[in-house]
């Protein structure tokens, strides 16, 4: 596979001013092909030289093969080859607490990934940058390990609360300007987004409609805290209808109601499946007490959920 040096993915002042890569790529948006300049920089806002540098080395280099050095959300790295690889910021989703966290603790951290945030933040305050080249480099050179590292940092963002009302509004204003900005790119590309394609967008249309109900929930208790946060919620919610049809509030989704069948006949159809997603019905999630027993060899999470992308629902 012919390696693509990622040359121009950043413009900044006195330097490259030819588009996004050393070859002509499709526009963000348009589809066409030729140079962007203004489209690329909105989509690459927060990727600078220092980003590109320490994801994919001095020769700012990537291929459709790029791997990460990292194996799996628990950090466990490759061996050394001589293969391109890609520098993501490791981040394990399934452990979203600090060490020492017990029972409730562990299911509230596991529910609310704000600490986990935090903690990645801590190592890597560009994570919004290194979110942006992971979806660059797999949407243009249809690279799997750079779409799984985006949708890693999605999960993570919208399965945070805390973060989003302690002091983190910018970053989080950012992050929904930045997804809005990405969804426009995959509903202009028309191909079916690669391996952000429809099963992908199910999920992150899922998880934008649980953080649409937390934002809701917080408003209700205070209309003041989260509001620029909520506000660019609202642009994209609104895009999303308009150009996805896409609905985030889902009250305004019909539950039940009659669909007339092929033969005429008239069935009444309820889905059942958003109750989930508003934590209604029978279903509720399970909050399990550490009683200190004896430990085995290998420490366990207490908390077991049927939906591992998102342990809120």
């Amino acid at each position: 596979m012919p390696e693509a040096v990622v040359e121009d993915m950043v413009v900044w002042s006195g330097e490259a001013e030819e588009g996004l890569m050393s070859y002509r790529q499709r526009h963000p948006g348009s589809g066409s092909e030729g140079t962007s300049d203004s489209a690329w920089r909105s989509l690459v806002g927060h990727v600078t030289p220092g980003v590109l540098t320490r994801l994919l080395g001095a020769g700012w280099a990537a291929e459709t093969t790029s791997s990460s050095l990292h194996d799996d959300e628990s950090g466990g790295k490759f061996e050394s080859s001589n293969e391109v690889r890609i520098a993501f910021t490791p981040m394990n989703l399934k452990v979203t607490w600090p060490p020492g966290a017990l029972g409730r603790e562990r299911t509230e951290m596991a529910r609310d990934r704000s600490w986990a945030l935090q903690e990645v933040l801590s190592r890597q305050q560009e994570l919004l940058g290194e979110w942006e080249v992971a979806f660059v480099v797999c949407l243009f050179l249809g690279n799997f390990a750079a779409g799984e590292q985006w949708q890693r940092v999605v999960r993570l963002a919208l399965t945070c609360r805390a973060a989003v009302f302690g002091g983190m509004e910018g970053w989080f204003v950012g992050f929904i300007a930045g997804l809005r900005r990405m969804l426009e790119v995959l509903v202009g590309a028309g191909d079916g987004g690669g391996f952000l394609g429809e099963e992908v967008m199910g999920e992150v249309l899922k998880l934008l409609r649980g953080f649409g109900k937390m934002l809701r929930e917080e408003e209700e208790e205070d209309p003041k805290r989260g509001r620029k946060v909520r506000e660019e919620y609202l642009k994209l919610a609104r895009w999303a209808e308009g150009k996805m049809d896409w609905v985030l509030d889902t009250r305004d989704v019909l539950r039940k109601g009659l669909v007339q069948t092929e033969e005429g006949d008239m069935v009444e159809i309820e889905d059942e499946g958003l109750e989930e997603e508003e934590e209604t019905g029978e279903y509720a999630p399970a909050v399990v007490e550490d009683l200190q027993l004896p430990r085995s060899r290998s420490e366990s999470p207490v908390v077991i959920d049927d939906e591992d992308d998102d342990p809120r629902f």
